[in-house]
């Protein structure tokens, strides 16, 4: 079977007969990292909303963002100091264990494993992804990463739609899914441990070439300066997004499993049983007795049916993030595979830009009506498959139109700390938006009023700059701009 995969890979797309094993393997390695990590997403989303509620979100994203940067630190200074496969294989060794921790601590409850569980899982998934590229973008000249790189992609888009099926299948299995994503993991690092058969030190010239990430002299380049706006608008977008469809999942899912689970005992007590995720976890079941005396039911009665809201609340939350991101994948694939290339044949790259934005901001204005679950899902399907694919895409095309050193300058900053710049503006503009609407005594849709506006102006810079920035590239018609001599070894590649 890997045979006739590796011949038609060879017969139609310029494969050399001895680089199709290696994209099999490298494929393969990402596959498994995306399965892994998507076994673990509905899981960390569900636990959180469970515990806490949506309105939790905007503080734990400020907490993700710091811990992010510190993460991102820690991670640059090991690598100036070991070789790339200690680093790999520290890096995704520590993922695994904490897999295991959290396989047996978070069973045992409590906000505080839960937020933990919430922190480690938003921010080891970037740092295993930027591990794993790195090693193969050593490993590969220019010229093989032109013809390899896209069918090793595929890898990480079949891996998420694995990985979503699967947890969608084990979300009555509880955190069962974590041994499965720390095996996972193990056989991602066993696939490209043979990449690190020749483990490279960092050079002093790319440690230089870290130091001026933080300089600002690639804000010159045009097509830098769009794409930068692009990551920070995306992030505002993204998370505004994300804090807007979980009050609306939590709410629908909430109030249907309530009806189903407590109902029966006490019909109208839901805004009381919500408000409980705001106690810390040794509150809540006294606050419960006090609220089953006050109400005349029977205490222990109530604390059992609480129990089972809990858990048949989690296990649905987690089946419908699952069915989410497992959708996201499937059509991922099309638009890639369809749709990507006949449209930018058709349109240009200037076109495929501004698709994301004009989609995000026709969403802006769908999220101030009232939905329900089904087109809460349908939002969120079509902004990841379009971002995760058709804009990636054209992202890293644009940056084909830069010079090398522009690049390493500009990618580190644009791609971290740029990136969560988002995060924290969005989390903070929401926080202060329930502030407002809290002191003013408004109707909390208000609250969302103040997202989205701030939101859909970041849209409108992206929409423009990213517009400009395409027609300069098609009119230099330039789609790639540096060419590796053919002969020239990963190493002599690195070097220069």
């Amino acid at each position: 079977m890997l045979g006739i995969v590796r011949d038609r890979l060879s017969r139609h797309s310029g494969i050399q007969g001895d680089e199709s094993g290696r994209i099999l393997r490298c494929a393969s390695a990402l596959f498994f990292l995306f399965l892994s990590y998507y076994l673990v997403k509905p899981l960390r989303n569900s636990q959180f909303l469970t515990e806490f509620g949506p309105y939790a979100l905007p503080w734990i994203y400020l907490v993700v963002s710091v811990a992010s940067v510190v993460v991102t630190k820690v991670f640059q200074w090991c690598s100036a100091r070991f070789s790339r496969r200690q680093v790999v294989a520290g890096t995704f060794l520590w993922a695994i264990s904490c897999k295991a921790f959290f396989f047996v601590a978070l069973p045992q409850g409590g906000q505080a494993i839960t937020a933990l569980f919430y922190l480690w899982a938003s921010v080891y998934f970037l740092l295993l992804v930027s591990t794993l590229w790195g090693c193969l973008n050593e490993r590969f000249r220019l010229d093989q990463c032109q013809r390899c790189f896209p069918f090793i992609a595929l890898g990480s888009t079949i891996g998420n739609i694995a990985g979503a099926s699967l947890a969608e299948r084990l979300k009555h299995a509880g955190t069962f899914s974590l041994g499965y994503a720390a095996l996972a993991c193990f056989f991602s690092l066993l696939l490209l441990w043979r990449e690190l058969a020749y483990p490279v030190q960092m050079k002093e010239a790319t440690r230089a070439g870290d130091k001026l990430a933080g300089g600002f002299g690639w804000l010159a380049d045009r097509s830098l300066r769009a794409i930068a706006m692009m990551v920070l608008a995306l992030a505002i977008y993204s998370t505004s997004t994300d804090f807007i469809t979980q009050r609306r999942l939590d709410a629908s899912i909430g109030q249907a499993v309530y009806a189903e689970e407590i109902g029966p005992l006490w019909p109208d007590g839901y805004a009381e049983i919500s408000a409980l995720r705001n106690l810390p976890s040794a509150r809540q079941e006294p606050t419960l007795r006090e609220l089953a005396q006050a109400h005349q039911l029977d205490a222990d009665q109530l604390v059992a049916h609480y129990g089972s809201y809990k858990s048949e609340f989690g296990n649905r939350l987690s089946g419908v993030f699952a069915s989410i991101f497992q959708y996201q994948g499937i059509l991922g694939v099309l638009i890639l595979g369809v749709l990507c290339r006949p449209f930018l044949r058709a349109f240009g790259l200037s076109a495929a830009l501004i698709v994301m934005p004009t989609f995000a901001l026709c969403v802006t204005v769908v999220l101030m009506f009232p939905l329900d679950v089904m087109w809460v899902q349908v939002i969120l399907v079509l902004s990841g498959s379009l971002n995760y694919s058709f804009n990636n895409a054209a992202k890293e095309m644009l940056y084909t139109s830069t010079d090398r050193e522009a690049i390493i300058q500009a990618k580190p900053f644009i791609e971290g700390p740029l990136m969560r710049l988002g995060d924290v503006f969005c989390s903070v503009l929401t926080i202060l938006s329930g502030l407002t609407v809290a002191r003013l005594g408004w109707a909390r849709s208000w609250e969302e009023w103040l997202i989205v506006l701030p939101c859909a102006l970041a849209l409108c810079g992206w929409w423009v700059l990213v517009r400009r920035a395409g027609k300069a590239y098609q009119e230099r018609g330039a789609l790639f701009t540096h060419e590796v001599p053919a002969d020239e070894s990963p190493e002599e590649a690195l070097g220069s």
